[in-house]
């Protein structure tokens, strides 16, 4: 069973896929309403793979890896995907803003184990994931169930802007904690 964590990792992961076909494809109700529960499905693996991998206590340095990135290339392609098809529903200039966070972000935490320094993933950051996400569920919900467009609309466009609040604050609060980063000298790397 401790193989069952990373399995709902990648099948995050691998679920992008007939989301993004189906959302390519999706001229009516019902196919948005497959494509929601579909990436419901995916939502909750993100929940549930944290939760088993401390609760088997096989939490991993491969699933370290692939959480994050799972929830990035789900929540991020989506966005961008759907900010482009329906960008009065999602505002693509607040999915650029996001997306410029990520690279920040990332680009920071990339640096920091060549310096001898991990920097964990803190709440603000899965806040920011979990508004995604909500944003996400809720344009599917509107474009697959017409009568809760409207308020489908407003919690998508509250979540997006409670995305950026918390992976702005988030982001800030990363830079200011890790700020010794810069002056610090790079390990010595081995060559293998």
């Amino acid at each position: 069973m401790k193989w069952l964590p990373n399995f709902l990792t990648v099948l995050r992961i691998i679920l992008v896929f007939p989301v993004m076909i189906l959302l390519v494809l999706a001229h009516e109700a019902i196919t948005y309403q497959l494509v929601f529960f579909l990436f419901l499905t995916a939502a909750l693996t993100d929940l549930l793979d944290g939760w088993l991998a401390r609760h088997l206590e096989c939490v991993s340095n491969v699933g370290a890896f692939l959480d994050p990135l799972a929830d990035k290339i789900m929540s991020n392609v989506l966005l961008v995907f759907l900010s482009c098809r329906y960008p009065e529903i999602i505002p693509l200039w607040m999915v650029l803003l996001l997306l410029a966070r990520e690279f920040a972000v990332q680009g920071f935490r990339s640096m920091a184990p060549c310096m001898g320094v991990v920097i964990r993933t803190e709440l603000l950051s899965k806040l920011k994931t979990f508004f995604q996400l909500m944003a996400l569920g809720s344009v599917l919900i509107g474009l697959g169930w017409g009568s809760l467009a409207d308020i489908a609309r407003y919690v998508a466009l509250i979540s997006l802007i409670l995305a950026l609040v918390s992976g702005y604050v988030s982001m800030t609060m990363i830079f200011i904690r890790n700020s010794d980063l810069w002056s610090r000298q790079p390990l010595d790397m081995q060559s293998r």
